[in-house]
């Protein structure tokens, strides 16, 4: 177990001290792979840590105080056990969040006292698959990557087949961690990568809902017999046949799915369930704001075409739109798009010498003359600029690849600007042409991402403070000289992508289950785009910035009006984690490069296919 584990663990059973803490947001600040899984559970324990009183919230209490509210939504919800409804337990606005401590800490109290003299009894489902007894809630059928289970603050081994039992939770970390749980009726869960599930109780015979809690992340679910409630912090879902996915980014909201079959949301307060058609969505932001719910819009699932070439971190239209450039630290390839808008040839441009890392530092210019990546050989690291599309090496920039955590790349590849990974305040701009540093900029706090202005003399980068969040910020460095310009107030969590309109007047900086987008020259905030929860992991306009898309970890693709923020187009590209994505000049088509994946090609919607405003 690493340090970062070690001290997320001791957050969840409540023994982390202040000191500790602090530790812990160092080191994930260190470590952006790590940042949304943990995120949500520092935001808690920040929050809480300014709150405390004589009785005191722990995490361990947090979670039981969840898991009360799930148990109570499930009994709203049955119409069979809802002639005593549970007392209201709305969530406050901001301004008596004060109040709302106060109450839940009594709450809390009683809750756990009333446990600790009666704890709850366990009733089991009866088997109906091989290899699922009694005493299990469900079962790890198959996972990949790293997935942790913890049972009562202690991690215990993770294997394919391993039981899983009442009480435990279970949580997949970085974005190639799957797994699919299965319950004893067949009923299945799959965990997208960086989701924590937590297991409150579990169905019986008689009819009982088995009743599960999602802390953060997405999650796929099959319901084939029983029923079933996956709970948030401000939804639950209520299904007894058919599938759905949620996702959560936080307690406040949830995004849910239908797919098909009998889907119900409904507030965690006593309320009517709501069903949902397929097809449809729902978004609830918390207890107070009413459901959105959103009509039917264009999913595509099936690309028009492929480029075997998995593993691209970034790609680019060449200038005329007839060839698709696609590159890693280790090779570039050059795909020709034929005249119906399918892929006839490859040229590939293979780097010597042999690169140990494929690369996910890797950038194509907007100018489509440049490829900046890391290069791993047998005496040292180094930035390599190269030529396109001939990928000759033109310059090496003396920057050890262990030490940057990603790259931004002026348009004409001029300069390249790095971020230290211990911890990410350092931030370091480099002359391409000499290897001279240009300056250091040392952010108050930490940074998780840049971007160059189009014209090349402004560099953005986020500053983001993970204990407060209010304070996060865009600012904006002279390229030349690391003077500040000036700086855009985010006030939301860490900013993880941000991208330009190609004249510089709009800026699109996505967060975990939003975009803003800005107007740069008059400093103004235009729109915010809401209700998809999911993390943003890099974003695009196309070539009139009448569209806007935006990769996600679960491997989606969004694409919003910018003048109305409504949605127009959702790509599934079957794969997790879009690490880049490129309009064509034309603005018909889009492609996109996934982590594990081929490159694919889609045709992009041109026209909002609803009324709805997302997230209104």
């Amino acid at each position: 177990m690493n340090r970062i584990d070690e001290l997320t663990d001791r957050l969840i059973d409540g023994t982390l001290t202040d000191a500790e803490g602090t530790e812990l947001e160092s080191l994930i600040g260190a470590d952006p792979s790590a940042r949304d899984r943990y995120l949500a559970l520092l935001n808690v324990e920040a929050a809480l840590r300014g709150l405390r009183t004589d009785l005191d919230l722990a995490a361990a209490t947090v979670r039981r105080i969840e898991a009360e509210r799930a148990e109570r939504t499930a009994t709203t919800v049955m119409a069979e056990i809802a002639d005593s409804p549970a007392p209201k337990w709305s969530r406050r606005s901001s301004s008596r969040r004060w109040r709302w401590a106060v109450v839940t800490a009594i709450a809390a109290a009683l809750l756990v006292g009333v446990w600790l003299l009666n704890p709850a009894p366990n009733n089991p489902a009866p088997p109906a698959n091989p290899g699922v007894t009694k005493t299990d809630v469900a079962r790890i059928r198959t996972l990949s990557g790293s997935v942790e289970i913890l049972n009562l603050g202690e991690s215990v081994a993770t294997t394919a087949d391993q039981s899983l039992v009442l009480g435990q939770t279970v949580r997949t970390v970085g974005e190639d961690s799957v797994a699919v749980l299965e319950f004893p009726d067949g009923t299945r869960l799959e965990l997208q990568p960086d989701t924590t599930v937590r297991f409150t109780a579990v169905g019986d015979e008689n009819g009982t809902p088995r009743k599960l809690f999602l802390v953060n992340g997405q999650l796929t679910a099959v319901v084939t017999g029983g029923r079933t409630v996956v709970g948030t912090g401000a939804a639950d879902v209520v299904a007894r046949n058919g599938s759905f996915s949620m996702g959560t980014s936080g307690p406040e909201s949830v995004r849910v799915e239908p797919r098909d079959g009998d889907v119900q949301v409904v507030r965690g307060e006593p309320a009517k369930p709501m069903s949902l058609s397929p097809g449809h969505a729902a978004f609830v932001r918390d207890e107070i704001t009413p459901i959105h719910i959103e009509p039917r819009f264009r999913i595509d699932t099936t690309p028009r075409n492929r480029l075997d070439f998995p593993g691209a971190s970034t790609v680019a239209f060449a200038a005329e739109g007839q060839e698709v450039w696609a590159g890693s630290a280790r090779q570039l390839v050059r795909w020709r798009i034929g005249s119906e808008g399918r892929g006839t040839g490859v040229q590939r441009e293979l780097f010597t010498p042999p690169v140990k890392n494929d690369g996910y530092l890797a950038v194509i210019t907007p100018d489509r003359r440049s490829l900046v990546a890391c290069r791993v050989d047998d005496k040292e690291d180094r930035l390599v600029v190269r030529d396109l599309p001939t990928g000759d090496v033109r310059h090496m920039i003396p920057v050890r690849v262990t030490e940057p955590r990603f790259l931004c790349v002026s348009p004409d590849a001029t300069w390249v600007a790095t971020a230290g990974s211990k911890p990410n305040r350092t931030v370091r701009v480099w002359e391409t042409a000499t290897g001279r540093e240009r300056f250091t900029y040392e952010p108050e706090t930490s940074t998780f991402c840049m971007a160059s202005t189009p014209d090349g003399r402004l560099l953005a980068l986020d500053v983001t403070d993970l204990g407060r969040g209010s304070n996060n910020k865009v600012v904006f460095l002279n390229a030349a000289t690391g003077e500040k310009a000036f700086s855009l107030p985010t006030q939301r969590r860490v900013v993880t992508a941000l991208a330009f309109t190609t004249d510089g007047r709009f800026m699109a900086a996505g967060f975990n289950g939003a975009v803003q987008i800005w107007d740069v020259p008059g400093r103004q905030l235009v729109r915010t785009i809401e209700g998809f929860e999911r993390g943003v992991m890099c974003l695009a306009f196309d070539p009139g910035a009448k569209l806007l898309a935006a990769g996600t970890g679960d491997g989606q693709a969004w694409l919003w009006s910018v003048e109305t923020g409504k949605r127009v187009q959702v790509i599934e590209t079957g794969n997790r984690g879009v690490r880049a994505l490129a309009f064509s000049p034309d603005g018909k088509t889009i492609v996109t490069a996934t982590n594990k994946a081929p490159v694919a090609l889609w045709d992009v919607a041109q026209e909002p296919m609803n009324n709805s405003e997302p997230g209104s």
